[in-house]
């Protein structure tokens, strides 16, 4: 998923260079979403189209769309000016990410800090990252860079004080149908050592751990086994954790996210329903903890409770019960 990005600049005697740039993101979400189109048809017969529900006593007909683009929160302007460009990054997840700058093409620039360089941004905050200006001033000068980013702080450290609670309500009981290392889906770093907990659709998904929602993508609808149509397509929660660790939900039935970016959660306090959005077989649950490893995300082995409440390593075909 790229997005054109402006990083033009100048000098106080040389040319405006306008130039345009892929930005590469490390999100897990897809390149359409859904939302509703309301019609209705007014008195005179006159119809009437809106995104928004309106407010009127007639008949209302609504239509699941798919439109292009996902809900990007992070932003990079220069907060400085022109002569004195200086790069800020304004964060709008409910937790930290890590930044990196690097110059595509540099023309009597020198840069503070030197490029390429990494910097993490704390949650809902804007922070000055780089600063810009000619190493001759009365000559001409260009650059132009790009950026990356990942979820959380790579300082971050893996350590729950204990096992992780089963991802579903009291009285239940579902069954993992992929576990650690599976051979259908859980390759790469990201999900290896993730667990499908397979479920019906609008089961009620509960925190496995306290946290504070980081991301959600909500408005995604159908799912498949087509990976290149459907691999970007799901519904999911992102869950910051105290040790800075990150649980993240996947496959969650579309508009049933029911916690806010920036919500504190709790240990079994119900955050969305499950579904079958994206790369999908069938009606499941995607869970995993991850880390940043440096501008990468990686999942991590985690021990989930058994029915009495001991620490265990989740397998394939395990009865996870919750009483």
């Amino acid at each position: 998923m790229v997005l054109p990005v402006k990083t033009s600049k100048n000098t106080l005697c040389g040319k405006l260079y306008l130039m345009f740039l892929a930005l590469i993101l490390f999100l897990p979400t897809g390149d359409s979403s859904a939302e509703k189109i309301y019609k209705y048809v007014d008195e005179n017969g006159v119809p009437h189209f809106s995104n928004i529900c309106p407010d009127t006593d007639r008949p209302v007909e609504i239509r699941q769309v798919r439109v292009d683009g996902v809900e990007r929160r992070i932003q990079v302007d220069n907060t400085g000016t022109k002569s004195d460009p200086v790069l800020s990054v304004f964060n709008e997840y409910g937790g930290p990410i890590e930044v990196q700058f690097e110059l595509l093409e540099a023309e009597n620039i020198t840069t503070d800090p030197q490029l390429p360089a990494r910097v993490v941004i704390p949650t809902m905050s804007t922070q000055e990252a780089v600063k810009i200006w000619p190493i001759h001033e009365y000559e001409g000068w260009s650059y132009q860079y790009s950026y990356r980013y990942c979820f959380g702080d790579p300082k971050t450290k893996h350590r729950p004080q204990k096992p992780y609670r089963p991802p579903f309500q009291h009285g239940t009981s579902f069954r993992i149908s992929q576990a650690f290392n599976g051979t259908y889906s859980h390759k790469g770093p990201q999900n290896k050592y993730a667990i499908d907990i397979a479920m019906p659709e609008g089961t009620p998904v509960c925190a496995a751990r306290d946290g504070v929602v980081m991301d959600i993508a909500n408005d995604f609808f159908g799912g498949g086994t087509d990976k290149k149509e459907y691999k970007r397509r799901a519904n999911y929660i992102r869950i910051l954790h105290e040790d800075g660790t990150m649980a993240i939900y996947v496959h969650l039935k579309l508009e049933t996210i029911c916690v806010g970016i920036g919500k504190k959660v709790y240990e079994g306090e119900v955050i969305a329903e499950s579904g079958n959005t994206g790369f999908s077989s069938g009606p499941h649950l995607h869970f995993a903890v991850q880390r940043n490893a440096g501008m990468q995300l990686v999942s991590v082995p985690f021990k989930i409770k058994d029915a009495n409440g001991q620490p265990v390593t989740p397998v394939k075909n395990m009865l996870l019960e919750v009483y």
